[in-house]
């Protein structure tokens, strides 16, 4: 092959790479890794601070899940969604059950952000700094958790990256 055809291909296989990386996105959505990221910054306050971890429940995992993802669909930022449901109410319809329990108890920290403001990160740095959500994340009565984001649009901002985490604690 003629040396000006290898180097017409070479120089088309590095614009096609060169262009595939302009379009990508700067901040490219997995929701299942930004869940497991969250997590891990939630254990890590926890156990750098004496208190023991919380682990993942799927039920509260598919309540949270379902609450970011209402709140980008009906636009609205909230703890109880539109037509006024309620954490507990939500926890429960996902199947974290009061059956067999003394006691009952859940609770929930929400934040959205885009760009790097909506990277898990940012959104746990900025709980942290709040008083109200810091206790809440911190506090010894919780042994269950459930993470959800999901991206989309939210009082017209594109891009929107929204999370809900889910506390909860049964003692039988």
């Amino acid at each position: 092959m003629p040396r000006l055809v290898l180097a017409a291909i070479a120089a088309l296989t590095l614009a096609l790479a060169v262009g595939s990386a302009v379009v990508a996105p700067a901040h490219a959505f997995d929701r299942s890794a930004n869940e497991r990221t969250l997590l891990e910054l939630v254990n890590q306050a926890r156990v750098k601070r004496g208190l023991a971890p919380v682990q993942a429940a799927t039920a509260l995992r598919r309540a949270a899940r379902h609450h970011s993802r209402d709140m980008l669909a009906r636009d609205y930022f909230g703890h109880s969604t539109l037509a006024g449901v309620s954490v507990n109410t939500r926890a429960r319809r996902a199947g974290y059950s009061r059956s067999g329990c003394s006691r009952w108890s859940v609770g929930e920290v929400i934040g959205w952000g885009t760009g790097c403001r909506g990277i898990p990160q940012s959104v746990f740095k900025g709980w942290m700094r709040s008083g109200a959500h810091r206790r809440i994340i911190l506090s010894t009565r919780w042994r269950d958790v459930g993470i959800g984001c999901a991206r989309g649009s939210l009082r017209g901002v594109s891009g929107a990256v929204v999370y809900t985490i889910d506390f909860g604690r049964r003692v039988q």
